[in-house]
């Protein structure tokens, strides 16, 4: 990515399956229609180590409709782990 974001910013997302990749997100006040989704690619904590559980995250590179591409996760697994999934933009391409 050429811009990161740190903290992540939480996205509102609409996708056809809740494992699938979404069809379009809101990033503050502006609707962005996905054209195009690679992905994902998943990150998961260290199985074998204790401590608090991070949930999983699996990594998008989308691009709209208008060709502006965008990094986005989504933090946690639908059935599979007590963190309800959420989005988030990490980063922008060029």
């Amino acid at each position: 990515p050429l811009q990161l974001f740190e903290p992540p910013q939480p996205v509102e997302t609409l996708a056809e399956v809740p494992d699938g990749p979404p069809l379009r997100f809101r990033w503050g006040r502006v609707l962005h229609e996905i054209a195009r989704a690679e992905g994902p690619e998943r990150i998961a904590p260290e199985w074998w180590r204790d401590g608090p559980d991070e949930p999983t995250r699996d990594y998008y590179r989308v691009e709209d409709a208008q060709g502006r591409r965008f990094w986005l996760f989504r933090a946690g697994l639908y059935d599979r782990e007590s963190v309800q999934p959420r989005w988030f933009l990490h980063g922008l391409f060029a």
